[in-house]
């Protein structure tokens, strides 16, 4: 694995927020999270101190059982342009989280760069190349 620093660290019931010292946030929900409106809005307030009106790679990555519902889903498309990501890689290691990571980028076409990969390797080097730190 990479050899990076953690600068902060937002830790909450339902996820984990570390901003690494190579620039990357890494975003890692807790295992049975259920991703509403009212987390989204929580986890929003959370990118906005850690990263202040710097635009950051996000790197997301999650336990089992995390679902998204569909209010969070379409508030996604909403709070898009609000969003303090560069670019987004999504770590999608089960058949379920690859078919929703990838239902997502088809059906609401983000408007910064997406990606869902296999492994966190493959998103940290994607990323990496979308932020100079």
């Amino acid at each position: 694995m990479d050899n990076v620093e953690i600068v902060k660290v937002t830790e909450i019931d339902e996820a984990i927020v570390r901003l690494r010292s190579d620039g990357i946030v890494h975003v890692h929900y807790k295992e049975h999270t259920e991703i509403t409106v009212d987390l989204q809005i929580k986890m929003y307030e959370i990118f906005i101190q850690m990263c202040g009106d710097v635009k950051r790679p996000f790197l997301f990555t999650a336990e089992d059982y995390v679902t998204v519902g569909k209010e969070a889903r379409d508030n996604a498309i909403k709070m898009e342009d609000r969003y303090v990501g560069a670019a987004t890689a999504v770590v999608a290691n089960t058949v379920a989280y690859k078919l929703i990571a990838n239902f997502y980028v088809k059906v609401n076409k983000p408007k910064n760069p997406f990606r869902v990969f296999n492994t966190e390797a493959a998103a940290i080097k994607w990323l990496k190349n979308h932020f100079k730190n």
